[in-house]
């Protein structure tokens, strides 16, 4: 599975993207598993009391979770996830 991540978290993992080789069952697991890596300055900008932090955008296989089973979206080691964080801009 492929993480990539964007803006304010490419700080807090200093990464842009990374192969997982242990994939998660779903987001939620995924994100879990993120924010323990990557601690507090991750977890942040994505979870809030469990549940997807404000604006942040969690894409898998280029679609969108909410439009999907939101944070139980299952994954694959082949899914392709993309991780934002809230965007501010004009």
């Amino acid at each position: 599975m492929k993480v990539s991540y964007f803006a304010l978290l490419r700080d807090a993992t200093k990464k842009r993207s990374e192969i997982r080789g242990r994939p998660a069952s779903t987001v939620r697991d995924l994100l879990r598993d993120l924010a323990a890596e990557y601690g507090p300055n991750f977890a942040r900008w994505i979870l809030k009391d469990g549940e997807l932090a404000g604006f942040a955008i969690i894409l898998v296989n280029g679609q969108d979770v909410r439009g999907l089973q939101g944070l139980d979206t299952p994954l694959t080691p082949e899914s392709d996830v993309f991780i934002f964080p809230p965007l501010a801009g004009g």
